[in-house]
């Protein structure tokens, strides 16, 4: 499932949203999924929706087929869904999936655009010195002059078994090893100690649970585990592991922002904001604030962050051209005196 099962976030936003509106428009739930599974692009999705079809003409939940696919569904999803089909409040739980899916693509989005840039130019940096010495050598073999090699590690067979070996690491740790709890944790716990990296990463972690969270709850999904699924959306492992205690304290009798507290793991906004919504009732649309606040603030660092990451790239890939322009000369000149003498 994690290698090969997944269904991008577009393609459920997508499935969500059009079931809404069809099931919104008095369309019959099984009905509503033939028709998706008929339209539906995505061969993966096609499947699972025609498997849900299947549960509902048989009369039982929807939600009980989404459980069966854990690496595309989430369990914000599952108890989402299952929320509603107990209520009597599916139309309103789908809408919910289909906003949280739609922000969470919006900020993904927002992610890329951002590190696009810093990764054009890191490959640049990376070329640059090959495109060099594959000029030189053409023009070599085509004139007959001499022939030399800029950085010449860049022409050893071991090194390019070495980068081989990296990018081959680098997809079994994220692919295999970076999806394990143990793994996942010592990752996310760098990426929140580096520097300005780590604080916009975690608003972005408290604009997610926020989110996650004020959808649960309002979709009638008890509160100790409105907390639990908000954790598990929040899409950090370290900060996820500090929050469910909040979960245990607020089962023990305790207030929201009490237990909130109590865990270390949420900020002073939050903390305030929940606070707020806890005496006055709005809980869900406060946090909701806090997920806006939080949202734009990491919109604005996440502009500045490749500017500066742009900047020092660029100052790299002047040194490294410097670097092949006076190798090159240097080398051009020996090669011509050497031929000479």
């Amino acid at each position: 499932g994690p290698m090969f099962g997944r269904v991008n976030l577009e393609s459920q936003e997508r499935f969500f949203a059009q079931l809404h509106s069809m099931y919104k428009a008095g369309v019959h739930l099984h009905q509503a999924l033939r028709t998706l599974s008929e339209n539906t692009r995505h061969p993966v999705l096609r499947h699972i929706i025609r498997e849900m079809r299947d549960f509902v003409v048989e009369g039982r939940m929807m939600s009980e087929a989404m459980e069966k696919y854990s690496e595309v569904f989430s369990p914000l999803q599952v108890n989402l869904v299952r929320a509603g089909e107990h209520g009597g409040t599916l139309e309103r739980s789908l809408k919910e999936i289909s906003e949280y899916i739609r922000r969470e693509v919006k900020l993904r989005n927002q992610v890329k655009r951002a590190t696009f840039y810093p990764k054009v130019l890191l490959f640049v940096l990376v070329v640059l010195p090959i495109a060099a010495n594959a000029i030189i050598t053409s023009i070599a073999e085509r004139t007959g002059g001499p022939a030399f090699t800029i950085l010449a590690i860049t022409s050893s067979v071991l090194f390019w078994i070495f980068i081989g070996l990296v990018a081959f690491g680098w997809i079994i740790f994220s692919r295999l090893l970076l999806p394990l709890p143990t793994v996942r944790y010592v990752w996310d716990l760098f990426v929140i100690a580096t520097p300005y990296i780590g604080s916009t990463i975690r608003m972005l972690t408290m604009a997610r649970f926020s989110r996650a969270f004020g959808a649960l709850y309002g979709g009638g999904v008890p509160l100790a585990t409105s907390v639990v699924l908000a954790a598990d959306a929040c899409g950090n492992e370290y900060i996820r592991r500090r929050m469910y205690p909040a979960a245990q304290h607020i089962q023990e009798g305790k207030g929201i922002a009490e237990s909130f507290a109590s865990t270390g793991a949420f900020t002073a906004i939050t903390l305030d904001m929940a606070a707020t919504g806890e005496q006055s009732g709005n809980l869900d649309s406060m946090l909701d604030h806090v997920a806006e606040q939080y949202e734009d603030e990491a919109e604005v660092r996440l502009d500045k962050m490749p500017r500066v990451l742009a900047v020092a790239l660029l100052l790299l890939a002047a040194a490294v051209v410097a670097y092949v322009v006076a190798s090159f000369y240097m080398q051009y000149a020996a090669a011509i005196e050497q031929a000479g003498s």
